[in-house]
């Protein structure tokens, strides 16, 4: 409907319920999958090179039984910072922190050591875990810290024995202790006394998380999430997925990004499906062949790559033409109800793991045509969209019902307008409400007031518009729009899109640059170039690259409207600054 120039949407679920799913608290939801998949596998991983699996009533006792001891030490009800590898130890203490009452402040591993020690200062945190990797950050900083109280080290030994007695435990008698002992004394405790009562009391409204934003915009804020916004987000995404406990899901994204803790391992824990960690981005090929994973949740980054490395592949074994043939005509078979695709790509997803039928994307714009070229190969690609402030799904695609170009469907939780300059216009400014949208920013009540009204709509800073089946699409950033001369608005995403096509783009990214002549501002790509794939083609001279980028935008330019198209080329000889969800820091591109 239409109100005082708004495009509102309260979104009708049209589709099928996947999982009808409810908890209380984060307690409730590991209760439940613990009482209906006790012996299932919950976690696998490689360590030492040996494989490791945890049961979900296995996990469960370790995150009480931390949780009991970190009571017991009188720090269940502050802030506990978590940083280091992924491992099922780092999940164990942000559930143990949330559940006994406290704060989980998951931080990012990439950060400067000064960067972890201030968020942890400014976080407010008395307790912090960490990997041995990191205790460098911490020991002998201890007096730059001076909130901290204790410092918990994750060893990552073997995992911990849950059924050691007392005798293999010390009560910490100093400010330095390890997960194990915390674990096995905390477990003792339990034997002896029951779990803490703290577990029944919670507050699901209250602030239980604080997520750090990972800064594109050169400013981190710190989000304030309660148990009822990840829940209410987490149950309204799981109604649009088709996700079971039959699943295998490698996770390969940081475990501090909203966006992995809630579509990959909170999703996974709540079906019931088996979640494999991946310690490190250079065993990914290794873990996909290895664990099999039947669906994967993914930044775009990640699925054009895996691409890429197909063709690429394919092209050393001079079959990427065959393959692309293949793709064509396994397209054309489809329309008429003939599905040869495991017996055209079976050796192509066998890099894949042989099982992978679902990708969950989310984080970034995904190129269009990305979806098209994995369904054939049988995977389907579902694109979502989200934010840090709304724990973070806003929409998501069904798998069966996806639309090029779309991120899906707005969650049925949600609502939202569109907020546009001009009645005239369909994309607009995307505002949204829900029980998952954000508490605030954490000692920043102006820039909480600049996003969060008080009735609770999110100006969450993108742009978009919503179709008449109540599809969304982003056009981009709004920070980002490139202003012409003539007041002529670009989304540079747009442009990025159509320059992902050209072969030997790597990566990308379009700015608006003042020209020194006429002070016109001018359309202009900043070019990564592949250069290995350069040099298959000849294609190694700065000036041949040059004159080959030159000629591949000049046929660019005549598919788009003349006020966008590319007047500038700059070509980068390092890749783009990025985040750990591999989002490209585009204000560090202006400060090089």
């Amino acid at each position: 409907m239409e109100r005082n120039g708004y495009k509102m949407n309260k979104n009708v679920n049209y589709y099928k319920e996947y999982n009808d799913k409810k908890y209380s608290d984060f307690a409730d939801l590991l209760y439940q999958s613990a009482r209906d998949f006790p012996s299932k596998d919950c976690y696998r991983f490689i360590r030492d090179k040996n494989e490791y699996k945890i049961s979900f009533s296995r996990f469960v006792k370790t995150v009480y039984a931390l949780g009991q001891a970190l009571e017991k030490l009188g720090h269940n009800k502050g802030h506990t910072a978590i940083i280091g590898e992924k491992c099922f130890e780092w999940l164990a203490s942000y559930f143990a922190a949330i559940i006994f009452g406290g704060v989980a402040v998951p931080l990012d591993k990439e950060l400067a050591h000064d960067q972890i020690r201030n968020f942890v200062n400014f976080a407010d945190c008395d307790t912090v875990v960490y990997t041995k990797k990191y205790a460098d950050v911490f020991v002998g900083h201890e007096s730059e810290m001076p909130g901290v109280k204790l410092f918990i080290e994750i060893t990552l030994d073997a995992p911990v024995n849950i059924n050691s007695d007392e005798n293999d435990a010390t009560i910490p008698d100093g400010n330095h202790t390890t997960f194990d002992n915390l674990v096995t004394w905390g477990h003792s405790d339990i034997l002896k006394n029951g779990v803490s009562a703290v577990v029944k009391n919670q507050d699901a409204e209250k602030m239980s998380i604080i997520i750090f934003t990972s800064g594109t915009t050169g400013t981190s804020k710190g989000v304030m999430l309660s148990q009822k916004n990840v829940l209410s987000c987490l149950c309204s995404a799981l109604k649009l997925i088709d996700v079971s406990s039959d699943d295998v899901l490698v996770s390969v994204l940081p475990f501090h990004h909203t966006y992995e803790m809630t579509a990959g391992i909170l999703a996974a824990y709540a079906v019931g499906a088996t979640v494999c960690i991946n310690d490190n981005i250079r065993n990914t090929t290794r873990d996909f062949k290895y664990f099999k994973p039947t669906i994967l949740a993914l930044v775009p980054l990640f699925v054009t790559t895996i691409y890429k490395k197909i063709m690429d592949t394919a092209r050393k074994k001079g079959l990427d033409k065959t393959l692309q043939r293949l793709m064509k005509t396994d397209r054309v078979l489809r329309r008429v109800g003939i599905d040869l695709r495991k017996a055209f790509f079976s050796q192509v997803t066998s890099e894949l793991g042989g099982r992978l039928t679902r990708i969950i994307c989310g984080g970034a714009p995904m190129p269009p045509d990305m979806t098209e070229k994995f369904a054939s190969f049988g995977i389907s690609v579902s694109e979502g969209y989200g934010i840090t402030e709304c724990s973070p799904v806003i929409a998501v695609a069904p798998f069966e019902y996806t639309r090029r170009g779309s991120c899906g469907m707005l969650l049925s939780n949600m609502q939202l307008y569109i907020d546009r300059d001009d009645v005239n216009d369909e994309t607009g400014e995307i505002v949204v409400k829900g029980d998952n949208v954000m508490l605030g920013y954490y000692k920043n009540e102006t820039a909480t007031a600049d996003v969060l009204s008080d009735r609770g709509w999110f100006r969450t800073g993108d742009c978009g518009y919503i179709d008449s089946d109540n599809y969304l699409f982003i056009t981009g950033r709004k920070k980002n729009v490139i202003v012409l001369n003539n007041g002529k608005n670009i989304f540079p995403e747009e442009i990025e899109e159509y320059l992902g096509e050209i072969e030997l783009i790597k990566e990308c990214t379009v700015v608006g640059r003042k020209s020194e002549k006429d002070g016109a501002i001018n359309v202009t790509a900043i070019i990564f170039p592949d250069f290995e794939r350069a040099k298959e083609k000849n294609i190694t001279a700065d000036e041949d690259i040059n004159i080959y980028f030159r000629n591949e935008i000049t046929k660019l330019n005549k598919r788009i409207a003349s006020f966008k198209q590319i007047k500038g080329i700059e070509i980068r000889k390092t890749p783009f600054p990025k985040t750990t969800t591999q989002k490209i820091q585009r204000h560090k591109i202006d400060n090089e």
